[in-house]
């Protein structure tokens, strides 16, 4: 629910930003208009910027704009600036982990110090406890690294994103 309300704010910013006679709609002209403004009346750069743009979101060129097609361009923005920014963001959850579960301060998290993780958040992830070993322990030496986290947490966020655009908004 909470997506769907934030979807339908960035669509809402994106009329706003784009239907410049307040009609409540957006066309390409009025994208093309807006760009022209922005862009201090060069018109070929304006007609560059709405020719990208409409062929990025008016899925069928019929040069307006529905509620879907909006809200399926601001999806795949969200995702896109997740993916962009999974590995400061993943590394600042190590960061954060360490702080808290790295008890004897090595920069690693043994079996235990990670299994802690998981207990902290009312749950094991596996059955089998040495499970994330074989997932994330590439170098299988028994703690899980840094480097390893990181990798484990980015794709974390890239699979989250990925699961958000594959569902798309609610039309």
């Amino acid at each position: 629910m909470n997506n769907n309300r934030k979807i339908f704010e960035e669509v809402q910013n994106f009329v706003q930003n784009y239907d410049l006679n307040k009609d409540g709609s957006v066309t390409s002209y009025d994208i093309y208009l807006s760009f022209l403004k922005k862009m201090n009346g060069d018109v070929y750069k304006a007609s560059q910027a709405t020719g990208v743009l409409c062929s990025t979101i008016d899925m069928d060129h019929d040069g307006k704009f529905t509620y879907c097609e909006i809200a399926k361009y601001c999806v795949d923005k969200a995702k896109k600036q997740i993916e962009q920014n999974a590995e400061i963001a993943a590394l600042a959850d190590v960061e954060a982990m360490l702080l808290r579960f790295d008890k004897d301060k090595d920069k690693k998290l043994s079996q235990t110090e990670f299994l802690e993780y998981f207990k902290g958040r009312g749950y094991t992830p596996y059955s089998d406890r040495d499970q994330y070993l074989k997932i994330i322990d590439l170098d299988k030496d028994g703690c899980v690294s840094v480097n390893e986290l990181q990798e484990w947490f980015k794709k974390r966020r890239i699979d989250y994103a990925t699961m958000l655009s594959a569902r798309g908004p609610n039309c």
